[in-house]
């Protein structure tokens, strides 16, 4: 049993210990995207370079996205590299790293994963549009049939009526922030979104995809990481996701949704705008939650978040440039 005072990085350490690697002295910027695991750069006798993810149990007041449940982070996570190792073991279709071993137990403590070596060079030269389009293009390649009905993979919903869902889950923390009026004008946008997007193909989603998640290896080839909120659902939802989280230049950002949107006209255009949309606009009330239940009335995004969920609402030139 491992002791109380023992921290989350020691225990990493002690199983990599366990399974005869060392931690690389080289890499220890590593950091986990929303704090679920322990991400250690590792060697082995051979020299070879490994990452283990140690994933982090639960934390006593940790803000946790609403309705999630911790434990399905790293059951996500290994269930999809499992799905992986069974359809493309040899990441030709969707390139991400190897599976090397899955640790023990519901959840999983920990994987251990092939280390990907990034390009060097600043991301803004190493990372392109035409990366991110790429493994946009990819990842809604992969066949959704077999992601269904698994008990150890609970996907994550990643379409209006499930937004919707969590946006209810969040009417405490939220309300009094947005108000009575803009929050039953956010009902009944989501209920003239539905009216747009049901009926669209369901396509897997990353459901965290930033640039902190892709790496550009040394021959030019994009790879993605990081499958803890993996679902499946809205076509544009990993796009608004990098989109927004975006901080390169506003032509850079521009080009690459008039890159997205591409030559769609009529309903397939409005179609993607509406998704565009909805995926913020559960950005925005995911970042009002987070702002009030830490911060209260002193979080200072608050104005920028009520302008984002606006703009999500509205849609218009503001948000779309025509």
């Amino acid at each position: 049993m491992t002791d109380k005072t023992t921290t989350p990085l020691q225990e990493a350490q002690a199983t990599l210990a366990e399974l005869g690697l060392k931690e690389s002295p080289r890499r220890h910027n590593l950091q986990s995207s929303h704090s679920s695991s322990v991400p250690l750069a590792c060697e082995g006798k051979d020299g070879r370079t490994f990452l283990l993810k140690w994933f982090l149990p639960q934390k006593l007041h940790h803000i946790y996205p609403a309705g999630a449940r911790p434990e399905d982070f790293a059951r996500r996570e290994a269930g999809f590299y499992r799905l992986l190792d069974s359809i493309d073991p040899d990441r030709r279709d969707l390139p991400t790293p190897r599976t090397i071993l899955v640790g023990p137990g519901d959840p999983p403590r920990w994987l251990l994963l092939e280390w990907l070596q990034g390009a060097p060079g600043p991301a803004e030269e190493v990372l392109l549009q035409d990366h991110v389009l790429e493994l946009l293009r990819r990842l809604q390649s992969v066949p959704t049939d077999r992601l269904l009905g698994r008990r150890d993979f609970p996907l994550n919903h990643w379409d209006p009526i499930g937004y919707l869902e969590r946006i209810r889950l969040m009417y405490d923390a939220v309300l009094n922030v947005l108000g009575e009026p803009r929050w039953r004008h956010l009902l009944k946008f989501f209920d003239e979104a539905v009216r747009w997007l049901d009926g669209r193909k369901p396509v897997l989603v990353h459901g965290d995809f930033v640039e902190a998640n892709i790496v550009v290896d040394t021959n030019d080839r994009p790879h993605l990481l990081d499958f803890e909120r993996v679902g499946m659902g809205n076509s544009d939802h990993d796009f608004a996701t990098f989109w927004i989280h975006s901080t390169r230049s506003h032509e850079w950002k521009k080009s690459l949704l008039m890159r997205w949107l591409g030559n769609g006209v009529g309903g397939d255009r409005i179609r993607s705008e509406w998704g565009i949309r909805t995926a913020l606009a559960l950005l925005a009330v995911q970042r009002l939650r987070w702002g009030f239940l830490t911060y209260g009335d002193e979080d200072q995004r608050v104005s920028a978040n009520l302008a984002l969920l606006d703009a999500a609402i509205e849609g218009g030139k503001d948000l779309f440039p025509r």
